[in-house]
């Protein structure tokens, strides 16, 4: 009979810019690692596997996951899983482990998160080849190119204005500046917003995530395993993970995000959440371009087609409102690569447990969701129900 796979203790190292990292990045992980171990109260000797990613080519090297997993000071022994989803590949290390505790093989696995873009000389041009898709090479596009196609499509449909896109990145920014682990801490207005440099309409450079570095981990456990650990255990309510491989020319539309919006339905059934407004109580979505948020939270349920704007500036997604987003500032504020992609998953494990930041700390949340992208135009996902567990 499948286990239970919970979340026992999480770790994470403040974020800064590459040409500013005083840390190397082999030392970023392991900081993040023996944090997770600490919070956790877990010691090396206890763990029965770990689940690392890397993104071949993005970081000037192949399979740097397993240079990284000698070198943690963990053993020699430990049963490494490595993997590599692309933009995906940090949300998909949580369900790897979840996976392996679920079958009964393992009991305490950590999951680990590095930065990525650190070894490539020239990275927007690795990420302008990254799929040989029939749009985008031809016209040399790049990645915010592609990330504009959803907004600009958006506008068609819904009308909405450069700046209503802006009130997500202002909002973002605003939350960033209470998290002490955040790379942009500034506050912005919605006129700096829209004044930014322009990059592909509608998108200003205020509404694209900056290129971080840090790195963090989650310890997944066995309901045995996680006994005799320090947290409140966090139970992994639901997960799941989808993909829609169409090339560029092919997506049916690109005013809803409609393959998140299947893997929701799949997801909130799994976890019997029947009202996902009033039945969770903070979530982090992967935004990277501003722009994508309020279209993401429709796709979840939140808010109606053309609604997620309204929901954002009624306040309800802020702290203190009903439905805290991306109280980390989210990646528009913070994005290094696999440790910004699981970064969604250690937060919303923080918030649950009560150790989130004390400035950003929902007071008594019991239900998060958590949520990851990837992909050319971000047709891959995963997503997870997160819940905690109070002890007896």
């Amino acid at each position: 009979m499948a286990t239970r796979a919970l979340i026992a203790g999480a770790g994470i190292t403040s974020a800064t810019s590459p040409r500013r990292q005083q840390s190397s990045s082999l030392e970023l992980v392991q900081e993040a690692v023996w944090a997770a171990l600490e919070h956790s109260g877990a010691s090396p000797s206890s763990l029965d596997g770990i689940v690392i990613g890397n993104i071949d080519g993005f970081e000037g090297t192949v399979l740097g996951a397993k240079h990284v997993v000698r070198r943690l000071g963990l053993g020699s022994e430990l049963p490494a899983s490595i993997v590599n989803t692309g933009g995906t590949t940090g949300g998909n290390l949580m369900q790897v482990a979840a996976r392996q505790v679920r079958s009964g093989d393992r009991h305490r696995v950590l999951c680990v998160g590095g930065p990525t873009f650190f070894g490539v000389q020239d990275l927007q041009s690795a990420i302008n080849t990254n799929s040989p898709m029939v749009v985008e090479q031809p016209l040399g596009m790049g990645a915010y190119h592609m990330g504009a196609f959803y907004p600009s499509a958006y506008q068609e449909r819904f009308g909405a204005t450069v700046e209503d896109f802006a009130v997500s990145a202002v909002q973002d920014h605003e939350h960033a500046s209470r998290n002490p682990y955040a790379h942009l801490r500034n506050v912005m207005t919605i006129e700096e917003v829209v004044a930014a440099k322009p990059l592909s309409t509608p998108m200003t450079m205020a509404m694209v995530c900056p290129v971080s570095t840090s790195a963090n981990a989650l310890l997944v456990t066995s309901e045995s395993g996680a006994e005799g650990l320090t947290p409140v255990p966090v139970v992994i309510r639901a997960m799941g993970t989808s993909s829609d491989p169409y090339l560029g020319g092919g997506k049916n539309d690109f005013a809803a995000m409609e393959n998140l919006a299947i893997l929701a339905h799949k997801v909130y059934r799994l976890a019997d959440v029947r009202d996902p407004r009033s039945e969770i109580d903070v979530v982090e979505v992967f935004s990277p371009y501003a722009p994508m948020q309020p279209m993401q939270l429709e796709a979840l349920g939140f808010a109606p087609p053309g609604g997620g704007i309204d929901l954002i500036r009624s306040g309800a997604t802020r702290m203190d409102g009903d439905l805290p987003v991306n109280l980390s500032g989210g990646p528009l504020c913070t994005n290094a690569g696999v440790a910004g992609e699981l970064a969604p998953y250690v937060y919303v494990a923080l918030q649950l447990m009560g150790d989130a930041p004390a400035e950003m700390q929902v007071p008594g949340a019991r239900r998060g969701l958590a949520h990851g992208t990837g992909g050319t135009f971000f047709q891959f996902e995963n997503l997870a129900i997160l819940e905690r567990q109070d002890r007896s």
